[in-house]
């Protein structure tokens, strides 16, 4: 039966080196709170107030409440901890980076005008949407065992057929079977045993690295100080590296490690419109509707196996697959956001952010074939996308409170929901050259800041502190996963599951931006 599948997949054209699924996509569904030090100290809750570049990023009609032109940049040093807590163990990673947060230019033309059209205003705004760095350390004791879940994912081929040469023989079988981790039951069997002794121990490290950007062009006009229009083309540009080790130690003293590096990168284009109105002088309702960012992307990955007294000899066995490449397109969650905010004379802003995100919308998409009977790519990527990805919806509030003439506090509050079903799996091809088998289940996140401002002379300084917390489900590979027969390797009938550890990973942002008002 297996080789009647492999061979209508070959007369398919399947693109065996390719294996994006919801596992990736999901990384990228939803961005942080970042921005200037004001904005971030609201929580980014300025879609109704507008006056922030930042803020042009949720709603472009926040560009039309601007009276002057403005120069701003925003520097960004994040201390950050992820904790761990498996049934066995609790584990703690730190790391620290320095972002440059944020860079504008603000023109403001003024026609003179109370009344009609009374300015257009333009910018241009460098924003970091996200950052992907941090440190996750996972470790246990008696848990399911990688080796034996290599054996059981090997089941199909002949132990001759288990070689780079072949285009069908999944890379994680070879890599186990290169490291001593598993042997065949019999010299023709095509059912395997793990390695001999059990795995009292396994351990997880994974090193995360890159970010998300955007560079925006947006405009906006003032009518009557009543109502804001605005409309704005970002392109963004993304890139993402995971250096993970996952291994287990045996109880004769013998181990296995398998290190893997990924990495993601391209570009995206995307548009905004939103307006703010202004039907009475102490509230502003704001909206704005943001389309899929289309990014064109492309991915490498790398693995090797070592392992440390698993041969007959207790040799040291080392074995790296080749590095594999393929590029793709990726259409990102569209998204929608409704504000409400209240100018208390000049004592007090408020504002409240419901942002919508349509993570179940997201598409991967395949480069186009010119054979006949190839079929389309990402089909069953694309239908897991939309069976187990969770639209996210995100409460944001924000106040500023000017306590003197030239200083204002401001703090601000967000949450944003899962964009993971608790049954959600991580399917791969059978026979991808992916072996990063890591499951990584959101569970949303908080976020708290608070700041302050100072103005003298068109010179600005805005300092705050940001809190932020990830919480996340994790496995170093998907639990009861099998090959379905159908060129995948995932969980036939997935339901809600126990994952191995808990991830809690805590930022600390501490935000200076400087501006110039002129």
């Amino acid at each position: 039966m297996k080789r009647i599948i492999l061979s209508i997949c070959a007369l398919c054209i399947v693109h065996c080196a390719s294996s994006q699924g919801l596992m990736d996509v999901s990384r990228m569904a939803n961005t942080d709170i970042m921005g200037t030090a004001r904005y971030m100290s609201m929580a980014g809750s300025m879609g109704a107030l507008g006056g922030d570049p930042s803020a042009v990023l949720d709603n472009p009609a926040a560009l039309g409440i601007y009276r002057s032109s403005e120069l701003s940049f925003t520097l960004n040093a994040t201390p950050s901890v992820t904790r761990s807590i498996s049934p066995t163990n609790a584990m703690r990673a730190n790391d620290f980076f320095f972002n440059f947060n944020q860079l504008s230019y603000v023109v403001s033309s003024q026609t003179g005008k109370d009344e009609g059209y009374v300015s257009s205003n333009f910018s241009f705004t460098y924003n970091r949407l996200k950052d992907f760095h941090r440190q996750t350390s996972v470790a246990a004791n008696g848990t399911p065992s990688m080796t034996n879940m290599i054996a059981d994912f090997s089941s199909g081929f002949y132990p001759s057929e288990i070689h780079e040469d072949n285009l069908y023989a999944p890379y994680m079988s070879i890599l186990g079977y290169q490291g001593y981790l598993m042997d065949p039951m019999n010299p023709d069997s095509m059912y395997y045993t793990p390695y001999a002794y059990e795995a009292n121990r396994m351990a997880y490290k994974g090193e995360e690295s890159g970010r998300i950007e955007e560079y925006n062009f947006s405009y906006a006009a003032n009518i009557g100080h009543y109502l804001y229009v605005g409309a704005g083309l970002g392109m963004q540009s993304l890139n993402y590296q995971l250096i993970s080790y996952s291994g287990e130690m045996f109880d004769n003293g013998a181990s296995a490690t398998l290190r893997n590096v990924f990495n993601t990168s391209g570009i995206g284009w995307n548009l905004r419109i939103g307006f703010i109105a202004r039907p009475v002088s102490w509230m502003r309702i704001g909206a704005s509707f943001q389309s899929p960012t289309w990014y064109s992307l492309s991915d490498s990955y790398y693995a090797k196996i070592t392992g440390e007294g698993t041969s007959a000899d207790y040799s040291l066995v080392e074995y790296s697959t080749p590095t594999s490449r393929s590029s793709y397109g990726f259409n990102s969650p569209l998204k929608a956001q409704a504000s409400v905010g209240f100018v208390l004379g000049k004592v007090a802003l408020v504002n409240v952010d419901y942002l919508y995100t349509h993570n179940v919308g997201m598409k991967l998409k395949g480069e186009s074939s010119d054979y006949l009977f190839a079929e389309p790519e990402f089909v069953y990527e694309n239908n897991e996308i939309k069976n187990y990805s969770l639209s996210t919806h995100t409460i944001k509030a924000g106040a500023e409170f000017r306590i003197a003439s030239q200083f204002s506090f401001r703090a601000g509050a967000a949450y944003r929901t899962p964009n993971l079903a608790t049954n959600a799996t991580r399917t791969l091809l059978d026979n991808t050259t992916r072996t990063d088998m890591e499951v990584f289940i959101d569970r949303g996140m908080i976020y708290a800041s608070g700041g302050f401002g100072y103005r003298y002379n068109g010179f600005g300084v805005d300092i705050t502190y940001a809190y932020s917390q990830q919480n996340q489900a994790f496995s170093p590979f998907q639990p009861g996963a099998e090959l379905l027969g159908n060129g995948y390797y995932g969980v036939a009938n997935p339901q809600p599951q126990s994952h191995l550890a808990n991830i809690k990973t805590v930022r600390h942002n501490a935000v200076l931006t400087i501006l110039y008002k002129f």
